[in-house]
C-alpha cells in the first residue's frame, strides 16, 4: 500500500525536530516496517529534491503547492494524510479532494487547539467546509470532542513513543542527586524563562543538577537572545540541540537524558505552544521521569493525579521552588511507581499507535 503525508515543509520535515515531526517520523518508519511505502510530500522548498532515508521512504521536496499536488495524479496513492497546509492552499486542496475522492482517500491528523475562538473555529473550518472521505485524526480527547459533534469518522490517537524509551522502575537509575532537566525549544511560551529562574535559585544548593537541552530558532529574536545568553553564563549547564538535524544520535541522546533525569520541568504557559498532547510529556513518562507542569487541556488525565501538577494560575516557579525545598528522593521514587502503572493504562507505544492508525486507513478501503 502506498501512504503519502502532505504538508508545508517548515511543519514536519523528517530532518526536523519537534512534537509533529516526531509524529510523522515514527509513524511512517513503522508503515514501511508493516510493508507499505511512504512518501512525504512537502512543498514550498527551494527547489525539487528527493531524499530515501531508509528503503520504502522518500521525502519529496516541491517549491509549490501546486507542483506537490500534480506529483499525487499519477503517484499510485492509497491514502493521503494532510498534516499541514497554508491557510490560502486549504479551498484548492478541498476541491483537490473532491475532485479525486473516486480513486484516493483523504485523511487529516489535528496537532493544535488554538485558544482563541475566531482561530479554532477557522482551524477546524476547513473539514467542515470539505469533508474528508477518510479518518479524522485527533491527538487529545479534547479535539475528539470537538470534531466528534459534527463528524462521525473521528478516531482519537495519542502520539507514538518508541519501545525503547520505556522503562521498569528497577531500570531507573538512583542518582546521588536529584537530576532536573528542561528538554525543548527556547521559547517563552515553553517556560524557559521560568525555567532559569528555577535554576538559579536552585543554585547553592548541594541537593540538586539541573541541566537544559534547547533548541532555538534563529529567525525568533526571543528564542535567539535566551539561547546567547545561555551560551555565556556559566552556572547553568546548557547543551544545544539543533532543530534542523534530526538523527539516530539525536534520539538515542534524548532516551538516555530522559532515563537519568529525576524530574523534567515542562512549565507551558500555553498549550498551543506545543502539540494538544506533547509529545516531552509521553516520552518522559515512558522513562519513568517525574514531569513538573501545567495541568492545561487533557495533560491531567494522561499524566494522572499528581502534586506535580502545578497549578493552573499563579506562578511555576514559586510552587516549584516549594515543592523542591521539601522534596525527597522517596517522593520521586513513588511517583515512579505511579507512573509506571498510568502508564500501563495508556497505548502510545509506537507499534501500537502506527497499527492503530494502519487499521483506521484500511477501515476506509
Amino acid at each position: 500500500m502506498k501512504i503519502g503525508f502532505l504538508g508545508l515543509r517548515q511543519a514536519f520535515d523528517y530532518y526536523q525536530i519537534g512534537g509533529t515531526e516526531s509524529f510523522i517520523r515514527r509513524i511512517a518508519i513503522q508503515m514501511v516496517k508493516e510493508g507499505n511505502n511512504v512518501d512525504y510530500i512537502l512543498y514550498q522548498n527551494n527547489e525539487y529534491s528527493e531524499i530515501s532515508p531508509i528503503p520504502g521512504l522518500t521525502l519529496r521536496y516541491f517549491k509549490s503547492f501546486e507542483e506537490a499536488l500534480n506529483s499525487m495524479k499519477d503517484g499510485n496513492f492509497k491514502h493521503i494524510i494532510t498534516v499541514y497546509l497554508l491557510p490560502k492552499d486549504r479551498p484548492e486542496f478541498g476541491l483537490y479532494r473532491k475532485r479525486n475522492s473516486n480513486s484516493i482517500t483523504f485523511h487529516f491528523i489535528y496537532f493544535s487547539w488554538p485558544e482563541l475562538t475566531v482561530k479554532r473555529l477557522l482551524y477546524f473550518s476547513d473539514a467542515r467546509l470539505f469533508p474528508y472521505n477518510g479518518k479524522l485524526f485527533c491527538i487529545s480527547n479534547r479535539q475528539y470532542k470537538y470534531v466528534k459533534k459534527w463528524a462521525n469518522n473521528t478516531v482519537y490517537i495519542l502520539p507514538p513513543v518508541p519501545g525503547g524509551y520505556f522503562l521498569e522502575p528497577e531500570e531507573k537509575p538512583n542518582n546521588k542527586k536529584i537530576k532536573i532537566t528542561f528538554l525543548g525549544r527556547i521559547d517563552p511560551g515553553k517556560g524557559i524563562e521560568e525555567v532559569i529562574e528555577i535554576f538559579k535559585a536552585i543554585r547553592d544548593s548541594d541537593k540538586f543538577e539541573y541541566c537544559i537541552y534547547g533548541i532555538h530558532i534563529p529567525e525568533d529574536k526571543q528564542s535567539l537572545k535566551i539561547h546567547n545568553w545561555l551560551k555565556k553564563q556559566e552556572h547553568i549547564e546548557y547543551i544545544e540541540v539543533d532543530r534542523q538535524r534530526y538523527s539516530i544520535e539525536v534520539e538515542r541522546m534524548t532516551k538516555n537524558v530522559l532515563k537519568e533525569t529525576d524530574i523534567i520541568i515542562l512549565p507551558y504557559k500555553r498549550l498551543s505552544s506545543t502539540i494538544d498532547t506533547p509529545v516531552t510529556l509521553l516520552e518522559s513518562m515512558a522513562s519513568l521521569c517525574v514531569v513538573l507542569t501545567k495541568p492545561f487541556g487533557n495533560i491531567p488525565d494522561i499524566y494522572g493525579h499528581s502534586k506535580f501538577l502545578t497549578p493552573v494560575e499563579g506562578s511555576v516557579t514559586e510552587y516549584a521552588l516549594r515543592l523542591l525545598k521539601d522534596i525527597k528522593y522517596e517522593n520521586i521514587i513513588n511517583e515512579r511507581e505511579r507512573l509506571f502503572e498510568q502508564n500501563k493504562k495508556l497505548d502510545f507505544k509506537t507499534e501500537n499507535v502506527a497499527r492503530s492508525f494502519l487499521a483506521c486507513l484500511r477501515e476506509c478501503e
